[in-house]
């Protein structure tokens, strides 16, 4: 991966008033401060902070040791603008390595680029209450499908604003390229392991230890690897799943084949009755709550410019 120094050279082909959030909402701190102040129990927290952790880990993904930066807006602007146009040729001033970089691990970068969704499911978990009843054992998360990363960040700062010293979060990847780049940037963040993890192998023994606290997938559209990893952990390992809270608790999505939505949860293994890689997904279950996935996160487009917006992900 490119060094953090290598952003601040391209940014002179980024206006300095082009930039993706508006005046006010960008902290000129690093990630890791906007990290501690997250884990601090004592802190409130306001929209702000989980977009600028968002688009600051994206940045950190890219870039080598940016998250012990200072990085300025208008470089991280850029990136954003560079991921929206991957797929197409490079521009003039590009950075080849970048836009490789960017190419190579997008199904992972398009969670994140989405800042708006992003930052609602990194607070979701980061604010989740714990049950009373699990606060007194070892905090286990456990992270399906990590892909970037985002989640475990969340499950992390959850841990500790539930009280716990000494949580141990785990991410389960199964892409090689998203796997080598998150797994450092994890390490470096203190996060925890990611480890590859293919469809034959048990998540139980990959992961070592007590019963799981929490376990999360952000991604909606690798459900059917969390479907099929979970079901994996049921059967091999059903005891370490006494009393853990999953994110989602369950997911809603539509079947073509069936003409049905279906509703999927702990309670049915999260599988549904098709082929879960042919079903559309529609919306997230959290507590009493049912979210919509078009309108995922649309409390925090108020934070973003009109080039922000711009700028979200298009559908693939």
């Amino acid at each position: 991966m490119p060094s953090h120094a290598a952003a601040s050279r391209a940014a002179s082909h980024t206006a300095q008033d082009a930039v993706i959030l508006l005046p006010g909402q960008y902290r000129r701190s690093p990630l890791t401060r906007d990290l501690e102040e997250l884990c601090d129990p004592r802190r409130a927290t306001d929209p702000a902070l989980f977009l600028n952790l968002t688009a600051k880990y994206f940045f950190a993904y890219l870039y080598e040791g940016a998250q012990e930066a200072v990085v300025a807006l208008p470089d991280i602007t850029r990136l954003f603008e560079q991921f929206h146009r991957h797929r197409s040729l490079n521009e003039e001033g590009d950075d080849a390595e970048v836009m490789n970089g960017l190419r190579q691990c997008a199904p992972a970068l398009r969670f994140l680029a989405d800042l708006p969704r992003a930052a609602a499911l990194l607070r979701a978990v980061a604010l989740h209450r714990l049950p009373s009843g699990i606060l007194e054992r070892p905090y286990l998360g456990l992270d399906i499908g990590t892909g970037a990363g985002l989640l475990m960040l969340g499950a992390l700062a959850q841990a500790r604003r539930n009280g716990f010293d000494e949580p141990e979060v785990w991410g389960l990847e199964s892409d090689p390229l998203v796997f080598r780049r998150s797994a450092v940037l994890a390490r470096s963040l203190g996060l925890g392991p990611v480890v590859l993890a293919g469809p034959e192998q048990d998540p139980c023994l990959l992961v070592p230890g007590g019963p799981f606290t929490f376990i999360s997938s952000g991604q909606p559209e690798r459900r059917g690897r969390f479907a099929g990893l979970l079901a994996g952990l049921k059967a091999s390992c059903a005891e370490r799943l006494r009393d853990t809270v999953f994110f989602p608790e369950g997911f809603i999505v539509y079947s073509p084949e069936m003409n049905v939505s279906m509703f999927l949860s702990q309670g049915n293994g999260f599988q549904g009755g098709c082929d879960l890689e042919d079903c559309c997904p529609q919306g997230l279950v959290s507590g009493d709550q049912v979210l919509a996935l078009h309108r995922l996160g649309e409390e925090f487009l108020a934070c973003l410019t009109p080039l922000g917006r711009a700028l979200l992900p298009r559908p693939s």
